[in-house]
């Protein structure tokens, strides 16, 4: 139906001899016999026939200048599309009459495309261009200029290079005849880019442009005559009086016609100009109209570019909403059909529906997931805050370069201002959406927002939630902060996991059918019905996608019933349509009677339409801060247009953003940026709300109450709030930590079958190299394998344990920062939750060995020597979770157990004697599990025993009891051994304990 609208009937009028009745195929044939004739001398006459393309501003008057132009007393008829006509002249008398023929493009730029149609390569030998810009609108007029050129010159340029390869000589000639507009000795002759086709530009409505002030009239004449001139064209100001319009025929005529050129010349400022192709010099024109400070900073390739830069700066031109002209003629409004756009419309409502079937069910469309309690209002004030930087570096990087104990690290220089001077207020059913480059303070905001600002201070201002200052129990009450990691346990499903989060984070009153239905409820709004029975996975392991994921994890905070969520980075490491699809998900939580705060680095065009509200920061400071809609009219207020066809986002963040590159480039942004922010501080200053609004009469944008209104009740989920509830207790926290202990670790089928198969394997391998006697063992070897019986397998449990925990450790953290759950109920679940584990392994490992290498095989001695090998294998256990807990990454965790054990291994009473022993590693054996699982198991198999010792022919029987007492094991006896293991596992647990309690458990990547 579009199509009706794009072309319209060309209409072909005769100037010249037209009779009545004549159809255009008889002019036509009348035409060629003309040609066909020779002249009054009997030699034959050649034709002039030439082509010329009007186009320009809309409603620039380019159809009254074709009529006057053809001598038609007609009245101008709107150009719809692309309109033709032509006219007659001969140069004597009873010679052929010359034929031009006259294009005129509507629309002003909106229908570039159809440029291709007049010009062929077949008459751009004998083309010409009339520009008609409106001198009444100078911020369309360099834009209107440079994309209709722009668009011509791309277009000849094509046919030319067609044209060079069938007839390289008129292409060679083409470029010639341009290139002689301007003489030879012309100074100008090596400094302008002539146009490749013939080519006058007219400013039209002299009459309105006459009435503007000298200096813009200057800027606006001098700009014309530098872009005349460097193309090679001929400029002259027109109106509707009579003795400009001839001026301006004079020039058309000389194109269509080839009558000859004018010699005048007008170049005064004050009077319409009138310049011929190759008159002018860029000394009279002279420099752009700015300080030569100006210049100096304004960075431009080319000499066309720079002037554009100086027209701009005083003339801004629109933004691209302003100057958008639809590409699809059917949209405009001049070819409306009322009957037509209806069908239109119900179309594209049918389309539009069809789109959003495709992401959810209609089921889905009509469920909102609301907030009962009292509205939200978060407000920051004169914000100014201030991070040490010597204190953001952790504490084990400042030990490997030498610099934990220095003084002058944390020195002046090394507090940084992070934010300066921020305001903002934001209400329940609003979302508003921190933007801007990295560095410029977002995290830090979200950070001080929910007092996780460590290492930084607030040096000025206050953060206010529903009027009271903030603390980090109001927080924990109203606030939950999804961070820009997702924190989950891979091994379970989403439902799964939002079930454990609501039995801990819900209050006691919830039954358990209730906090199902609350479970289910959030997956129904987060759009994860079809995956709630799939693992979440992670980078390792195969789940849910990455979208997905971080909708569980904005679920994980959405059960307890937030009226404020914030969200850092939330489509960080999402490709572009699972952005949008999450953001589409808060801003729906956000009707919901949410207050929804994130932040982002450059949202695309159709997400930014999304917010509510935007506050731009770069460098800490507050470049604009107000509703989405408006913050391209505000910018281009301010000069800087968004341009055609650019993301705002995009392009205002790189506007503001700090570059670096060099001190220069440095300087001139950070002062751009400052320049900014000082502009938007003044202007919001007799604002409450900090917000710019485009008129007085706008308010902030309310989403509730205007999105909410049309739902029905039975629509609305209504999730009950519940502040003043106490959370479940110690006990239960207990259970539910445990079961999910249990259900993540038995999920983990591989790793479980790994160390299975490892204990297996280490127990076969020890087992059968001291397989095959028929007797016992030598004292030499039997002592050997009970010692890497104890040994061996220890150091593996350790390296396992302190990567699974610091797998963990990210996790662990968040949740006990947002009180999920305390301390010690994790500590006794992660405990007793291994038990199954661990014993499984040391049975695995164990039993094979103690019977493959004949060993004493009486029950005591078996389930004796076990129970010692099971409480040394814990023993390291117990160790690795202390390391994994007192440090803060996996590697120093990894060397500091490594040097634990090391020592435990080379004092442990088998390498060298317990008497040889110096001081330190002597009381370092004291304390060795290693040393006293050893000690036992020597005296599990010898004391009991007797060796046969044979020299040559005498064989001497030898007590069990002189061999522990030769290698100095038969200290204590044994039941002690096994106290002093038990008191080694004690002091790990407690050591253990105490560092979950007092050791903040970030990870390396919290730092």
């Amino acid at each position: 139906m579009a199509v009706k609208r794009q072309i319209r009937p060309l209409r072909c009028n005769v100037a010249w001899g037209k009779r009545r009745g004549d159809t255009l195929w008889d002019i036509a044939r009348d035409e060629v016999e003309k040609r066909e004739h020779s002249g009054d001398d009997g030699e034959r006459v050649e034709v002039w026939e030439k082509s010329v393309l009007f186009m320009g501003s809309k409603n620039g008057g380019k159809t009254t200048i074709i009529l006057r132009c053809l001598e038609r007393e007609e009245i101008p008829k709107p150009t719809l599309v692309l309109e033709y006509t032509f006219g007659r002249r001969a140069r004597r008398h009873n010679a052929p009459k010359d034929i031009a023929h006259f294009w005129e493009i509507g629309g002003g730029t909106s229908l570039l495309e159809l440029i291709r149609i007049p010009i062929t390569v077949n008459n751009v030998r004998s083309f010409a261009v009339v520009l008609v810009l409106d001198l009444s609108k100078p911020n369309e007029l360099w834009m209107t200029m440079e994309n209709l050129l722009q668009a011509t010159r791309n277009h000849v340029n094509k046919i030319l290079a067609k044209l060079e390869k069938a007839d390289p000589e008129a292409a060679a000639e083409i470029k010639q005849k341009m290139q002689n507009n301007l003489q030879r000795d012309h100074p100008d002759y090596d400094l302008v880019d002539p146009f490749p086709i013939p080519l006058v530009i007219i400013g039209s409505k002299y009459d309105v442009f006459h009435e503007f002030d000298s200096e813009m009239r200057k800027i606006i004449s001098r700009t014309l005559r530098f872009v005349s001139h460097y193309y090679g064209a001929s400029l002259a100001f027109t109106s509707k009086s009579e003795a400009l319009l001839l001026k301006a025929r004079a020039l058309i005529n000389h194109l269509a016609f080839g009558y000859d050129r004018s010699k005048s010349v007008s170049v005064d400022h004050s009077k319409p100009l009138f310049i011929p192709a190759g008159l002018d010099s860029l000394s009279q024109i002279g420099p752009p109209p700015t300080s030569d400070s100006n210049i100096g900073k304004m960075r431009a390739n080319t000499p066309l570019e720079l002037w554009k830069k100086v027209f701009e700066k005083t003339f801004p031109p629109k933004s691209f909403s302003d100057l958008q002209d639809s590409k699809d003629p059917a949209r405009d409004a001049q070819y409306a059909e009322y009957e037509v756009d209806v069908m239109r419309a119900q179309k594209n409502q049918l389309h539009i529906k069809a789109q959003d079937s495709i992401f959810c069910s209609e089921e889905d469309n009509s469920l909102y997931f609301t907030y009962s309690g009292k509205s939200n209002v978060l407000e920051v004030k004169e914000l100014n805050y201030q991070v040490n930087l010597a204190s953001q570096i952790p504490w084990y990087e400042k030990l490997m370069q030498m610099q934990l104990l220095l003084p002058w690290n944390s020195g002046p220089d090394s507090h940084v201002s992070i934010i300066q001077n921020l305001n903002l207020k934001v209400h329940s059913g609003q979302m508003l959406a921190i933007i801007g480059s990295t560095a410029g303070g977002k995290t830090s905001l979200l950070d001080v927002i929910t007092c996780r600002d460590h290492g930084g201070k607030i040096k000025s201002g206050q953060i206010m939630i529903n009027n009271k200052p903030s603390t980090p129990q109001l927080v924990k009450k109203c606030i939950a902060h999804v961070r820009q990691d997702d924190r989950l346990l891979p091994h379970l499903t989403v439902r799964e996991t939002l079930l454990f989060i609501a039995k801990l984070r819900l209050p006691e009153c919830f039954s358990d059918s209730e906090r199902q239905k609350r479970v289910e409820d959030v997956i129904a709004e987060l759009r994860l019905r079809q995956c709630a029975n799939t693992r979440v996975g992670n980078e390792y392991l195969r789940g849910i996608s990455g979208g997905e994921r971080r909708r569980v994890s904005i679920g994980v905070q959405l059960l307890w019933n937030p009226g404020i969520l914030i969200l850092d980075e939330p489509t960080s490491g999402l490709d572009s349509f699972t952005a949008h699809n999450l953001v589409i998900t808060l801003s729906r939580l956000a009707r919901g009677n949410r207050l929804v705060l994130l932040s982002l680095h450059q949202p695309r065009s159709d997400i930014f339409q999304l917010f509510d509200l935007v506050l731009l920061m770069t460098s800490g400071v507050t470049v604009y801060s107000g509703t989405a809609r408006d913050m391209v009219q505000y910018f281009t207020d301010l000069g800087y247009p968004c341009p055609r066809y650019s993301n705002p986002a995009d392009f205002y963040v790189d506007l503001t953003s700090i570059d670096k590159h060099t001190t220069e480039k440095e300087m001139e942004s950070q002062k751009r940026a400052n320049t900014l922010a000082s502009l938007f501080q003044e202007k919001i200053k007799d604002f409450d709300d900090f917000l710019w609004k485009a008129s007085e009469s706008d308010s902030a944008v309310t989403t509730t109450s205007k999105q909410s209104s049309h739902l029905k009740p039975e629509e609305v989920i209504n999730m009950p709030y519940h502040s003043s509830d106490q959370l479940p207790g110690v006990l239960k926290q207990f259970t539910v930590l445990l079961s999910r202990q249990v259900s993540n670790d038995f999920r983990d089928l591989s790793t479980l079958l790994v160390h299975g198969f490892e204990a297996l394997v280490m127990s076969l391998l020890i087992g059968f190299l001291y397989y095959g006697h028929e007797s016992r063992l030598s004292i030499r070897d039997t002592s050997a394998l009970l010692y890497m019986l104890g040994a061996l397998t220890p150091f593996t449990v350790i390296l396992d344990v302190i990567a699974k925990c610091h797998s963990e450790r990210a996790m662990l953290y968040h949740d006990l920062e947002n009180g999920m759950y305390s301390v010690t109920p994790y500590f006794f679940a992660k405990i007793l939750g291994e038990l199954p584990e661990h014993c499984a392994f040391v049975i695995i490992y164990g039993v094979p060995i103690y019977w493959l290498t004949n060993l004493f095989p009486e029950a005591e001695h078996f389930l004796l020597n076990f129970f010692s090998v099971w409480l040394a294998v814990y023993s390291a256990r117990a160790m690795a979770l202390w390391v994994s807990a007192l440090l803060p990454t996996l590697q120093l965790s990894a060397f500091f157990g490594n040097v634990l054990f090391t020592s435990f291994y080379l004092s442990g009473g088998f390498l060298i004697s317990l008497e040889q022993l110096w001081t330190v590693p002597y009381w370092v054996s004291k304390v060795s599990f290693l040393r006293w699982n050893f000690q036992g198991m020597m005296q599990i198999q010898f004391t009991d025993s007797i060796y046969d010792m044979t020299y040559g022919n005498v064989t001497i029987k030898i007590p069990g009891r002189l061999v522990t007492k030769a290698l100095g094991l038969d200290s204590e006896p044994l039941y002690i051994s096994y106290i002093i293991i038990g008191g080694n596992i004690f002091c790990f647990l407690l050591l253990y304990y105490l560092s979950l309690r007092f050791i903040k458990q970030k990870s390396n990547q919290d730092w």
